[in-house]
């Protein structure tokens, strides 16, 4: 099982301050999106009842790591965990432990406190991710759950080539995001950057590029599956919360961070960037490393 300690920072080159920043910044309304800590959006299917936001959210969790074919004693990486709350339920639902990484001291702190309360093998890390730290193939299985975006450039060839490097030879790599699929131009061009620069990502991966450097970094059996349907209705609970908090603020005489506006902004042009069938779709990757 896992100790208390708290793990030793590893922040061992640039990262990119303004991805802290926004963390900090934006806590509390993350905590409104969900009170068990998970930051990414969910998976809706019948029958599940579509106000269960929860319910969703935890779904997500297993679309994504039930591609890993999780065993119980493997050995797993969540990459960009935020406070662990995914990586409790993998460990907690599959007998594995589960390796997690985050740039965010508070979110180490905070979810390693639930993951020993929990009596779940999950070791939180302060570390970027895309410098585990970790031995060369010791990882059965990896997964990001929409935070690759957050390596640099197009093709995320940072994350990957770490991902591959982790990863035993057939261990097998799933992950969700926002995916461009072709370069943006006019208003739709400045609605993405508004989006990037709100959630402080550099830019979202283009799919092309990914599936290159997929290719590049030794991955094969490689799978595009689009999500946007089954996430549109979560997408969707974040409409009364962003009204929720903007009255409550005008009742209150509360002010927004101007990080927090910028976070909400995105939320709204994210949900309008999702009706773009043509220039972005929420996909679901899979790959095996050769």
């Amino acid at each position: 099982m896992t100790t208390t300690t708290l793990p030793q920072a590893r922040i061992d080159k640039p990262f990119d301050p303004r991805v802290l920043d926004h963390f900090h910044a934006s806590a509390a309304l993350y905590k409104l999106w969900s009170a068990e800590g998970h930051l990414h959006f969910g998976h809706w299917s019948w029958p599940m009842a579509p106000w269960d936001r929860k319910a969703m959210l935890n779904a997500m969790v297993h679309r994504v790591v039930r591609k890993l074919e999780p065993q119980a004693g493997q050995r797993i990486a969540d990459l960009g965990c935020g406070y662990g709350s995914s990586a409790r339920v993998v460990a907690g639902t599959y007998g594995t432990r589960v390796d997690a990484f985050t740039v965010v001291p508070e979110q180490v702190q905070e979810g390693q406190a639930k993951a020993d309360a929990e009596q779940v093998d999950v070791q939180m890390h302060l570390r970027d991710f895309r410098r585990t730290g970790l031995r060369n193939t010791c990882m059965d299985g990896v997964y990001a759950i929409e935070s690759l975006c957050y390596g640099a450039g197009h093709g995320k060839a940072d994350v990957l080539t770490e991902a591959a490097r982790i990863l035993k030879p057939g261990g097998r790599l799933a992950l969700v995001d926002g995916f461009i699929l072709k370069p943006p131009t006019g208003w739709r061009n400045r609605a993405v950057h508004t989006v990037e620069r709100g959630w402080a990502v550099p830019c979202f991966p283009r799919e092309g590029a990914f599936r290159r450097e997929l290719q590049r970094a030794g991955f094969i059996d490689i799978k595009f599956t689009d999500l946007s349907w089954n996430v549109a209705l979560c997408a969707a609970h974040g409409l009364p919360l962003m009204a929720w908090t903007k009255l409550r603020n005008a009742f209150t005489g509360k002010r927004l961070d101007p990080l927090e506006n910028a976070h909400l902004k995105s939320c709204l042009y994210g949900i309008g960037l999702g009706t773009q069938r043509d220039l972005f779709r929420y996909l679901l990757v899979t790959a095996t490393k050769a």
